[in-house]
C-alpha cells in the first residue's frame, strides 16, 4: 500500500480555524492526480478534521477519474503521520462514484461524528486505479464549527 497525501496534511496549507465559539467555517481540500494511484490499497489522505470541531457538512467532487467509486471517511493514528499501515473509515462516504459526480452527505451522518481533542486525519480509498493526469481531481469540501 502507497499512503498519499494533500498540501493540507502535509502542513503546506491550512485549514481555516474560526476564531470565536460558535462559527461555522469551511474547508476546502483538493488532490490532483499528478502520480498514478495504482493499488486498490492505496490511501488519500486529503484533509484534517481540527481537535474540538464538530463535523456539519461533507462534498466530494470528482473531475476525470473514471467509472470508480470512493470511500471516504476518518483514519486512525495521528493525523499527517507517513505511516503506511493507518486505515480510514467510511463514515462520510461508503461506495460514492467519483466519476465526474458530486455528493453530499446527510448532517445527520457528520453529526454522528463526535469531537475529539485532537487532529483527524480524512482519508479517501478509491475502488481502482486513477492513472497520472492534470485533469484528474478530487475536492472534499467540509464544514464544521467549534
Amino acid at each position: 500500500m502507497s499512503l498519499f497525501q494533500s498540501d493540507t496534511v502535509m502542513r503546506r496549507k491550512s485549514p481555516p480555524t474560526p476564531q470565536a465559539a460558535g462559527i461555522t467555517a469551511k474547508a476546502v481540500f483538493k488532490y490532483d492526480f499528478t502520480q498514478a494511484f495504482t493499488a486498490a490499497s492505496d490511501l488519500l489522505e486529503i484533509g484534517v478534521l481540527p481537535a474540538t470541531a464538530q463535523l456539519m457538512g461533507a462534498e466530494v467532487i470528482g473531475v476525470g477519474l473514471g467509472a470508480i467509486t470512493a470511500d471516504i471517511g476518518l483514519m486512525d493514528g495521528e493525523a499527517g503521520s507517513r505511516d503506511e499501515t493507518r486505515t480510514a473509515g467510511v463514515e462520510l462516504f461508503d461506495d460514492q462514484s467519483v466519476n465526474n459526480a458530486t455528493a453530499s452527505t446527510a448532517t445527520a451522518d457528520c453529526l454522528a461524528i463526535a469531537p475529539e481533542g485532537i487532529h483527524r486525519g480524512i482519508g479517501v480509498a478509491l475502488s481502482g486505479n486513477v492513472a497520472a493526469g492534470a485533469s484528474k481531481t478530487l475536492w472534499l469540501v467540509i464544514e464544521y464549527t467549534y
